[in-house]
């Protein structure tokens, strides 16, 4: 697949999936979110993948969020339906492989929530978190999941095992 959006190359065995908009920040349109879900399982289910990290383009911004200069309203041609946001979202979570967020810049909004869905984060020295939702009134919805006791679990196996960590098995069984 041709991607438009993002970019998508393999070093090692690792798969880095970057997000390539850096003149809008890195702010994801419905064509971008469709490149990354796409990305993320191809290299889910690449057999010679074994980590797959996600940044963004340039050095301003790891991703912004929505762009809300393509939808002006009608959500990337989308309707009321919206951007596939959610999906994009419970892909990086559900992937079989860990995925690491290489934050350079911004990390705001849709961006910030992009970095909570990884099962680690890496932040450059210029890297800035934030969600702007509280003062609009908008909230992530699906940001209760990403805080059970389920997914904080699979992303401490994930941490430990990628970090080479040394942990007791008596933890391990607490963390399910």
């Amino acid at each position: 697949m041709q991607y438009q959006d993002i970019t998508y190359d393999v070093r090692g065995a690792a798969a880095w999936i970057t997000i390539n908009r850096p003149d809008k920040y890195n702010a994801f349109r419905g064509q971008t979110c469709e490149e990354l879900i796409q990305a993320f399982n191809k290299a889910g289910w690449d057999k010679a993948i074994a980590a797959i990290v996600l940044t963004g383009a340039g050095g301003k911004a790891f991703c912004t969020g929505g762009d809300q200069s393509a939808h002006d309203g009608a959500y990337d041609g989308r309707g009321i339906i919206g951007l596939p946001v959610e999906e994009l979202q419970t892909t990086i979570r559900d992937v079989p492989k860990p995925v690491i967020a290489r934050v350079n810049g911004f990390a705001i909004g849709g961006g910030n929530v992009l970095v909570t869905c990884c099962d680690l984060a890496i932040a450059s020295s210029s890297a800035v978190f934030g969600q702007v939702g509280p003062k609009v009134g908008s909230v992530d919805p699906a940001s209760a999941r990403r805080c059970s006791p389920a997914s904080s679990a699979r992303r401490r196996r994930a941490r430990s095992g990628c970090c080479a960590g040394a942990t007791a098995r008596s933890r391990r069984w607490r963390w399910g």
